[in-house]
């Protein structure tokens, strides 16, 4: 199974330069390159930030770029979202009984999670009662599965001043619920827009910087400073079995010089 992880797209006004990048324009590439090299993908996962206001106008433009996505999507709150917002634009978006944007998808090797993590009016996120039961529920409901765990806000510090106090609050009842359950391969976030990984009481994770700006890596004092490095999107391939998981970062505007590793010449066309 291929599932494609988007994240922090960020949409703003049309025609808007923030940081360098018009990110209406680097939502198009992201899935004009998508379509071309990875139309097999089972699924495509934004995981938050999809606008960077909430504005419903910012919804409908998503909603006009996604129509070109050639595979199925689905769609996550980050802090910069609003959920009316959201699923006002997106009414197929699952929901749970609360109004959350939360719902599960089968892919046979894989059952995959989609967690709201959003706090209304709060850069940092929560898993409220309501949405840790709602994912109690659906862990007991995959026992003996293995399981992808996507959501927008880090549930773990990643040793980065300026963005670690924003990151999932309470973490710890997320995890415990997730070691519980014991066949958590992967957790999928956003949020930090920069590419990390590691993992927590034996859980992996990943990050992925997404098609905003790069936060610059300090890890001893907080700057709010980001450079424009590269977007990237992430290439996820699950095996049959679910027991194995590989994520692939995809620099998807970067155009390098290409050269033959067999006669070590430079290829006139690249890839």
């Amino acid at each position: 199974m291929k599932i494609i992880q988007v994240t922090d797209t960020h949409l703003g006004r049309r025609g808007e330069v923030r940081f360098g990048a018009d990110l209406h324009e680097r939502l198009d590439k992201c899935i004009e390159h998508i379509n071309a090299h990875h139309g097999d993908a089972a699924l495509c996962v934004f995981t938050g930030d999809l606008t960077d206001d909430g504005d419903p106008a910012s919804y409908a433009d998503l909603r006009a770029a996604l129509g070109a996505l050639s595979m199925p999507s689905r769609l996550l709150p980050g802090n910069h979202d609003k959920r009316a917002n959201l699923v006002a634009a997106f009414p197929e978006c699952p929901v749970d009984d609360n109004g959350f944007v939360q719902s599960v998808h089968d892919g046979g090797e894989a059952v995959l999670l989609f967690l709201d993590s959003l706090a209304e009016g709060r850069v940092g996120g929560e898993l409220c009662d309501r949405r840790l039961a709602w994912l109690e529920g659906q862990l007991a409901i995959a026992a003996g599965r293995p399981l992808l765990v996507f959501l927008h806000h880090p549930p773990v510090e990643l040793g980065l001043p300026e963005l670690d106090p924003l990151g999932l609050e309470r973490p710890e009842r997320f995890l415990d619920l997730l070691s519980l359950h014991g066949q958590v391969r992967q957790v999928f976030f956003g949020h930090v827009h920069r590419d990390v990984s590691g993992s927590v009481g034996g859980i992996p994770f990943c990050a992925q910087r997404g098609l905003h700006a790069r936060f610059v890596l300090d890890l001893a004092v907080s700057r709010p400073i980001v450079e424009q490095a590269p977007p990237s999107y992430a290439v996820i391939l699950v095996d049959r079995a679910g027991e194995r998981v590989i994520v692939h970062t995809c620099d998807f505007l970067e155009r390098w010089p290409v050269y033959s590793t067999r006669t070590g010449q430079r290829i006139a066309t690249g890839v």
